[in-house]
């Protein structure tokens, strides 16, 4: 049977790693500020940026 020890390290690894990865997704998925200013349609402020598409 395996270690309580071994168990208990393995499940903090995995909850590191999934931390990791739902951090590393969200990044993707979520443009910055500096992102959505730098795509900016100009002095419309109700405009959507050009990152999500045309009206």
């Amino acid at each position: 049977m395996v270690p309580f020890r071994f168990m208990l390290l393995s499940a903090v690894i995995a909850a590191a790693l999934a931390i990791v990865g739902i951090t590393a997704v969200m990044s993707a998925l979520n443009p910055s500020a500096a992102e959505v200013a730098q795509n900016s349609t100009g002095d419309d402020p109700l405009a959507p940026p050009a990152i999500y598409g045309q009206r």
